[in-house]
């Protein structure tokens, strides 16, 4: 929004909009024109069978998912999607360095993650199956706060072994930790990209959004989430002005 204002663009806000089911729609009607979104997500909403994750097939999939009234920007490298996580100390002590390499200690591994992670198609199953991680039963660790602070608890006091966190928690880099490798695409990629009512498209639109993106990383992701987190946190209005200036957004033709 800041970009789009510095290069003359109106831009009103709404937050707190709701789930998909509220807000696709809403784009669809014009009661709003864009909003941020991930690939592999969307791409789920509008094709539940389809089983891409890599980043290209799930772009690919998702561009002839789209209905017409609706179209997508260039996706951000920035991507927020789930990951087996480990503590450092692990990770020196096993040499670890991707899932295949916690697979060879699958009986010593304790997972910790929501209790669908048993079942759906990315969590244990998905993980014995393209990487023979084979988690018993006894050994998984119903904890469903997303990832969240309970998960990261219990994984730095050593009650789990591996846990299931988005990989731009701030919890991340807070606490040391070490995401694992993931080569075959167990997990869905859900890179940042704009989701735009067609018929609010233009040239100029893609131009400010598209350079946004191209600077958003997954690092910087993590690094915004860190600044804004916690008591000691600062505003989220005040982290993102200060993206915005960092990275020369805030005047026009910056792109």
């Amino acid at each position: 929004a800041l970009a789009l204002e510095a290069n003359g663009f109106e831009v009103s806000r709404q937050f707190g909009i709701g789930s998909r089911e509220a807000y696709v729609p809403a784009v669809k009607d014009h009661s709003i024109d864009l909003i941020p979104e991930y690939t592999g997500n969307l791409l789920q909403y509008f094709d539940k069978e389809n089983k891409a994750t890599d980043p290209d097939a799930v772009l690919l999939a998702l561009y002839n998912a789209l209905p017409g009234d609706l179209s997508i920007l260039t996706p951000s490298p920035a991507n927020d999607q789930d990951a087996v996580v480990i503590t450092r100390k692990t990770a020196d002590e096993w040499n670890v360095k991707s899932i295949a390499d916690l697979a060879k200690r699958s009986p010593e591994v304790k997972f910790g993650g929501p209790s669908e992670f048993q079942t759906r198609a990315e969590g244990l199953p998905g993980l014995k199956a393209k990487y023979g991680l084979d988690i018993a039963p006894g050994n998984f660790l119903a904890i469903n706060d997303g990832g969240g602070p309970a998960t990261v608890l219990a994984l730095v006091e050593g009650s789990i072994t591996a846990a299931d966190i988005f990989t731009t928690s701030a919890s991340i880099p807070q606490n040391d930790l070490v995401v694992l490798e993931d080569p075959k695409n167990n997990f869905l990629s859900a890179n940042v990209v704009p989701l735009v009512a067609s018929q609010k498209m233009s040239n100029e639109l893609k131009t400010v959004l598209d350079a946004v993106s191209a600077k958003l990383t997954t690092e910087g992701l993590i690094a915004l989430n860190t600044a804004v987190a916690g008591n000691q946190g600062i505003d989220p209005d005040e982290a993102a002005a200060k993206w915005i200036k960092d990275n020369g957004f805030d005047k026009p033709g910056q792109k």
